[in-house]
């Protein structure tokens, strides 16, 4: 009953102000011109963007903030949210208008002062109102209380100590057993690794044999056989050579038997060529392995060489 009382006459007060500011803005313009600076000077740069800089504006807006949230402070609506907006709105109104401190007048200063002091009066109860939780538990009680709730229920979910301890040793147990069941089962199969190994290792030291012996015999043969071959190869390269030689040489005498001819360029490049070719045969001959085996190769492409140029002397000279 008292706070349906009390709300709308701390309200009225504010409600009245505010409705007089907006019939009267040029009157507050000054006032709130001087808070606006203050508030500017204080608040850093980067939000200083946000404040009004109009002072007709911003006495209209406190004003309208006044009349709302006493409106709602009256009828009992939000009581603790409006009396807080209004105390707010009440700090620039007394730092704007009841600044005794910056005037020298006596009279002006006492009258500043008396409303100062009301005002500072009105914003405790407004204080005391926003605090009041009209015999309601406050957010502060509430929460710890659901904190404790919370933590109530929880401890009920979870398990008790006993039933914590059981579990444990229900999975100590069933770790134990799978470990004694995996060391008899590396157990049981090294011991049927090792049996098969014992098993096999005689007829795998006799398929080894077998393959050494075989290695054995197939090197034998290969060395064996190695010098018919070498001389098969060494015949077949030394008979072509000779056939290119002989074909060669004798086109070579009968251009030398020409004076004319035997001093063309290309008749004395073809000569050269061709000794060459028998040197290297020459060559190929006193070798064997894989010595002779190059040396061919080198004999036959200076052969080729040579039957070229020959060719080349043949086509020019005739």
């Amino acid at each position: 009953m008292i706070r349906k009382i009390a709300r709308p006459m701390l309200a009225s007060v504010y409600i009245a102000d505010g409705v007089d500011t907006l019939r009267n803005v040029q009157d507050y313009v000054e006032s709130t011109d001087s808070v606006l600076k203050k508030v500017h000077s204080l608040v850093p740069r980067q939000y200083a963007a946000f404040i009004p800089t109009d002072p007709a504006v911003a006495a209209r807006a406190l004003g309208g903030t006044k009349v709302g949230a006493g409106s709602l402070l009256a009828l009992g609506k939000a009581p603790r949210l409006s009396a807080g907006v209004l105390a707010l709105t009440a700090i620039p109104t007394i730092a704007g208008r009841h600044a005794f401190w910056e005037t020298n007048d006596s009279k002006e200063k006492a009258a500043r002062r008396n409303a100062f002091l009301t005002n500072v009066a009105l914003l405790g109860g407004l204080g005391i109102t926003a605090m009041d939780t009209a015999g309601q538990p406050g957010l502060r009680w509430r929460a710890s209380h659901a904190a404790q709730d919370a933590a109530k229920t929880v401890q009920g979910v979870l398990p008790g100590k006993g039933e914590t301890e059981s579990a444990l040793d229900s999975a100590s147990e069933w770790i134990s057993e799978r470990a004694n069941q995996a060391q008899e089962a590396a157990k049981a199969a090294s011991e049927n690794v090792g049996s098969y190994v014992d098993d096999n290792k005689d007829d795998w030291k006799k398929q080894a044999e077998s393959l050494l012996e075989q290695g054995k015999s197939v090197a034998e043969d290969v060395q064996k056989k190695a010098p018919k071959w070498a001389e098969q190869a060494a015949g077949q390269t030394s008979g072509f050579l000779g056939q290119a030689e002989k074909e060669g040489r004798g086109w070579l005498k009968d251009a030398q038997k020409d004076t004319k001819k035997a001093h063309k360029r290309v008749v004395k490049a073809a000569d050269k060529a061709q000794a060459r070719a028998e040197d290297a045969l020459q060559d190929a001959d006193s070798k064997s392995g894989r010595a002779l085996k190059k040396a061919s190769k080198k004999a036959d492409k200076l052969q080729d060489r040579a039957d070229k140029k020959i060719q080349k002397a043949i086509k020019k000279v005739g």
